[in-house]
């Protein structure tokens, strides 16, 4: 019996034409009368389809024309090695699985589905949120339509949604990633990268970082908590234990357990450093004092393995998150409201408590490297980076320098 014939060909998809007038190169296999198209990472107008034909095609064209000789020939070798053929099988064979690398949308589904299955529900959770406003820009967007007027597009279509820069730019952040896998695995042209000087330059953060004088803290700490009011006295408890323990975020106050606790001192590792830097994770120290020991007195559980019940060892990475979230989301309401009774302008959020203990810590003398070390940061330029936001009370010192003569 005569074997079907497959074709395997590149050629331009003009169903896709970018905003720059290119087109992406789809490899097209054939097979019985039906065509599925492949994605090659690259995209060119048609006056470079022309020059690619020919045989005066040079530097990046020429590359791009051996690319899809290769793409062909490769396709061709393997789509004939199957027996019997079809599309599925020779999707997996060829492309090794990272077929994400084919839709804006898709590729971003592979980041979510890869750092959930690390456990990293949080990253998870905000690269979806990502995602949904790239897909509402653009719902039918390639990757390989990502250049510098793609992202200025985005960026502009943002701003006239009501978002901020800071919100842009953590979006990029997330593409960028994604770009960044992409041309690991040969999906993207390095030549084609967007991010960059004299390229898109992704938006810094400009929300100055907000922490309190001292004088707001002893109004803090000496604010006492209605009896009969529960969710009062405990967010303002967690409230000082962020504060005093280091800057500790919530995630961490969640995830702290029985067997980190010694004599007088807590030893543990930072959830975000686990996830992200397990290889250069260093241990955070905390120094027990009178209060922290009050606090966790007062709201620990010795029934389980966490310290706080606040998540439980049967909660999965989604379940703890939104846990965390939703505790932490309640103890920052409670704080606004007791910093308004106060008369404190800056709203009490943990943040701002994580904010004070460097600040302050600052202001006393201390060391960026001490700093760093408390705060759990693996490079000193992160903590120098972090400080940089602060304070404007301290500025406000340092600037006052300026007219000591007056």
């Amino acid at each position: 019996m005569k074997k079907s014939t497959i074709t395997c060909i590149v050629i331009p998809d003009l169903r896709r034409a970018t905003n720059d007038k290119k087109y992406p190169l789809k490899l097209r296999i054939t097979f019985k009368g039906q065509r599925r198209y492949f994605g090659t990472g690259h995209s060119i107008n048609l006056q470079q389809w022309d020059k690619i034909n020919s045989e005066n095609s040079k530097g990046r064209l020429r590359k791009i024309r051996n690319d899809i000789a290769e793409i062909e020939n490769r396709a061709s070798e393997l789509a004939n090695k199957l027996s019997p053929f079809n599309f599925s099988a020779f999707q997996d064979i060829f492309f090794e699985k990272p077929i994400q690398y084919e839709s804006l949308k898709s590729s971003f589904e592979k980041l979510i589905q890869d750092v959930a299955g690390q456990g990293r529900a949080g990253s998870a959770n905000a690269y979806k949120t990502a995602m949904i406003a790239f897909y509402k820009f653009q719902p039918k967007a390639l990757l390989s339509s990502v250049n510098v007027s793609f992202l200025r597009s985005f960026e502009n279509w943002m701003l006239t949604k009501g978002n901020s820069l800071t919100t842009v730019g953590i979006y990029a952040r997330v593409l960028r990633i994604i770009i960044n896998k992409a041309i690991a695995h040969k999906y993207f042209n390095v030549s084609d990268y967007p991010f960059g000087r004299n390229k898109y330059l992704i938006p810094a953060g400009r929300k100055a970082k907000r922490s309190l004088n001292i004088q707001e803290l002893k109004k803090i700490f000496e604010y006492k908590p209605s009896e009969n009011n529960y969710y009062e006295r405990r967010s303002i408890d967690f409230w000082k234990l962020t504060y005093l323990a280091n800057g500790i975020n919530m995630a961490d106050i969640a995830r702290l357990k029985w067997d980190e606790m010694y004599t007088d001192s807590i030893l543990f590792y930072r959830q975000k450093t686990l996830l992200t830097n397990r290889q250069n994770a260093v241990p955070i120290e905390i120094v027990r004092n009178e209060m922290i020991n009050s606090i966790i007195h007062k709201w620990s559980d010795k029934s389980t393995s966490y310290i706080f019940n606040i998540i439980s060892e049967e909660d999965d990475p989604f379940a703890a998150n939104a846990k965390i979230k939703q505790f932490t989301r309640v103890t920052n309401e409670w704080m606004k409201k007791i910093g308004n009774k106060l008369g404190i302008s800056t709203p009490l959020t943990t943040y701002v408590a994580r904010h004070s203990f460097s600040t302050i810590l600052l202001r006393s003398g201390a060391s960026v490297e001490f700093i760093s070390h408390s705060l759990g940061h693996s490079d000193i330029k992160v903590t120098q980076n972090y400080l940089s936001g602060f304070n404007i009370e301290l500025k406000k010192e340092r600037m006052k320098a300026l007219t000591d003569f007056c």
